[in-house]
């Protein structure tokens, strides 16, 4: 219609009808852009809220996983210290606790935090719209650091090869049978272990006294522990550094919403 209605005016040399007809249709493209930029950002908006309420729910999903892997290594701790305090006692005055101890002393949690969120903005390109450039930055940051932090985990402690090696087969196979860690997941699929309580191993006097002399007497294994007790300490230090960064970034995260 407005071509038409310019193509008279044209034809009549009205060339103020025409100005005002470009206008008009000048100015309809214009607020037609501009509402489509409107509607685009205010999904982009709503987006980065919905983004930024998942990484929440992602951290506090890290902040369990953990606080259960802080327990985990206290434990696998406990259990070092009282072996090395073991290897300085008498092999007559050690039974089947000492084994027990010893085995799970040289215990390990693979390492897995999640990341499916931050997997997900960066696939479909809205990191730009999350927030602040100190924002972005927190949550780059924390995500990398998490990586690396896991890159340094998954190193595999040689006491727990020269152990599982020395001790005999049937001592490790009743230990994993009666006294082992337990997985359980929670409705949503997340593993977390639990410790065991009480050690009692199912075999005779005879084999635990000669499985107890055999581990006791390895050259060395109070050196191999030693260094895997500051490997845990190292451990523990770096989930408490993830902690602060994870709980760091849910407040920021939080404050972007407000």
């Amino acid at each position: 219609m407005i071509l038409r209605r310019v193509r008279e005016h044209v034809a009549h040399h009205n060339w103020f009808a025409v100005t005002i007809d470009l206008m008009i249709v000048v100015i309809g493209v214009f607020l037609g852009t501009q509402a489509s930029n409107w509607n685009q950002a205010r999904i982009e908006r709503q987006q980065a809220g919905e983004f930024r309420g998942m990484l929440r729910d992602e951290l506090d999903a890290n902040l369990a996983n953990l606080a259960a892997r802080k327990r985990y290594y206290e434990w696998v701790r406990s259990e070092t210290l009282a072996t090395l305090a073991d290897l300085e006692r008498p092999t007559a005055e050690l039974n089947e606790q000492f084994l027990a101890e010893a085995y799970q002393a040289s215990q390990i949690q693979p390492w897995a935090l999640k990341r499916n969120t931050y997997d997900q903005i960066l696939s479909v390109g809205a990191m730009a719209n999350l927030g602040s450039p100190l924002l972005r930055d927190q949550i780059a940051n924390y995500y990398v650091g998490a990586e690396v932090t896991g890159a340094n985990m998954v190193s595999l402690p040689q006491y727990r090869e020269i152990l599982r090696r020395v001790m005999p087969y049937r001592i490790q196979q009743s230990i994993r049978a009666t006294c082992n860690e337990k997985i359980v997941e929670d409705s949503r699929g997340a593993v977390q272990v639990v410790a065991p309580g009480a050690y009692k191993l199912d075999l005779d006097a005879v084999t635990i006294r000669q499985a107890v002399k055999q581990v006791h007497d390895w050259p060395g294994l109070a050196l191999d522990l030693n260094r895997w007790l500051v490997d845990l300490d190292q451990k523990a230090l770096s989930v408490a550094t993830i902690v602060r960064r994870a709980t760091a970034l849910k407040a920021e995260l939080k404050q972007a919403d407000a």
